[in-house]
């Protein structure tokens, strides 16, 4: 990319603070907590990966 530019994304499962709101939704998903999407989503803009998917799980 030009300038230096990385381009990743984060891609949570199901929130544990949404687990109430919709149960149901998502059968076999583990629920992660904001905290650990938080952390991911820091690595994909402090951190040096480029063009990743960052699964939290």
């Amino acid at each position: 990319m030009p300038r230096g530019i990385r381009i990743n994304a984060v891609s949570p499962g199901l929130l544990q603070v949404s687990v109430d709101r919709y149960d149901g939704f998502f059968p076999g998903h583990e629920a992660v907590s904001s905290e650990r999407v938080g952390l991911a989503y820091c690595k994909s803009v402090e951190g040096v990966v480029n063009g990743q998917v960052i699964i939290v799980a």
